[in-house]
C-alpha cells in the first residue's frame, strides 16, 4: 500500500468536532504560526513558520540552505498544522481538564518556486499579513531577486499545494444559569 492510500484511509475521528470549509479557510488565513511537518529517510522534522494562505495554497519562505530545505528537496510530501488555543477548561479533577481550541491539518505537496513573479507575489502575501499592505506593495521583484540575509543566504519561496485538509474545534457550552 502506498503512503497516500494509507493517509487517505484515516479520516477525522471526532466528527462531532469537525468544522466547516469556511472555518478551515479562516483559521489558515488568520493563524500567525504554522508548523510544517516533513520526513526524510524515516526521520521526522517539524518547523514553525510564518506563512500566508490563499485558494488552497500555503506560501512560506526560508533560507536557501538548511535542514528544512534538505528535507523538502528529498521528500515534497508534507503536512502543515495551524492551531488556536482558546482556553484551558477547568474541571473538578486535573484528569477532567480540557482545552478549547480550533485546529487545521493540511496535507499536500510542496514545491520550491522558481518563477520570480510568482515568488514576489507569494512574498507580498506574506508581507501583507505580517507587515501590512503598504510594505507588501513596496516589495519588488528586484528586491526579491537580490535579497541576501545577514548570513548571506538567498530566500527560497515554497508553495504547498493542499491536497486534503481536516479541521476541528472544541468550545464547551456555557452552563445554563
Amino acid at each position: 500500500m502506498n503512503d497516500m492510500n494509507e493517509l487517505t484511509k484515516h479520516r477525522l475521528r471526532r466528527k462531532d468536532r469537525a468544522i466547516t470549509k469556511a472555518e478551515v479557510d479562516q483559521i489558515l488565513q488568520t493563524g500567525m504560526v504554522g508548523r510544517l511537518g516533513l520526513s526524510r529517510n524515516n526521520q521526522p522534522y517539524i518547523v514553525p513558520l510564518n506563512f500566508a494562505y490563499q485558494d488552497g495554497h500555503v506560501f512560506f519562505h526560508s533560507a536557501e540552505t538548511g535542514m528544512m530545505i534538505d528535507f523538502l528537496r528529498s521528500n515534497a510530501s508534507v503536512c502543515f498544522e495551524v492551531d488556536e488555543h482558546i482556553a484551558t477548561v477547568p474541571a473538578a479533577t486535573a484528569c477532567q481538564y480540557d482545552t478549547a481550541y480550533r485546529s487545521v491539518i493540511a496535507f499536500g505537496t510542496a514545491r520550491i518556486m522558481t518563477n520570480l513573479e510568482e515568488r514576489t507575489a507569494a512574498l507580498r502575501l506574506i508581507a501583507a499579513k505580517y507587515a501590512g499592505r503598504e510594505h507588501a506593495e513596496e516589495l519588488t521583484a528586484r528586491t526579491v531577486e537580490k535579497f541576501r540575509s545577514s548570513r548571506e543566504s538567498g530566500t527560497v519561496v515554497v508553495d504547498l499545494v493542499v491536497d486534503r485538509v481536516t479541521g476541528k474545534a472544541f468550545q464547551p457550552k456555557e452552563p445554563s444559569q
